[in-house]
């Protein structure tokens, strides 16, 4: 289902998508004419029914991460998918999703920390 949400990441003006064989395809006809088995179609209401809400951070998650940051001296030793999912456990919202924007995120946000 993962695929299939990501075509429609993709191609936000698809309604629906068509999967034989392991593959994705805008047509049923094109699906069809792989023949590599049964067509299967997707809608994107269907996907988006199946799609669990995103769950919020619990408040231990992000007190956790609040004494990270705290403790943290330099943030450009911590690996960038860590940073990425601390900002999201706090809620911070970079400018992009480039590490050096993330850095200085993290770098401002502690200085908010200090003023506390």
């Amino acid at each position: 289902m993962d695929k299939i949400r990501d075509f429609f990441k993709r191609y936000p003006n698809s309604v629906e998508v068509f999967e034989n064989g392991g593959k994705l395809f805008h047509t049923r006809g094109a699906a069809d004419s792989f023949g590599k088995g049964k067509t299967t179609g997707y809608t994107m209401d269907q996907v988006e029914k199946e799609t669990p809400p995103e769950k919020p951070a619990s408040e231990t998650t992000k007190e956790a991460v609040l004494l990270k940051i705290k403790d943290t001296v330099d943030f450009s030793a911590v690996p960038y998918e860590e940073l990425k999912l601390w900002a999201k456990a706090i809620g911070l919202k970079p400018a992009d999703n480039k590490k050096a924007t993330l850095l200085k995120a993290f770098v401002d946000f502690k200085e908010t920390l200090k003023d506390e």
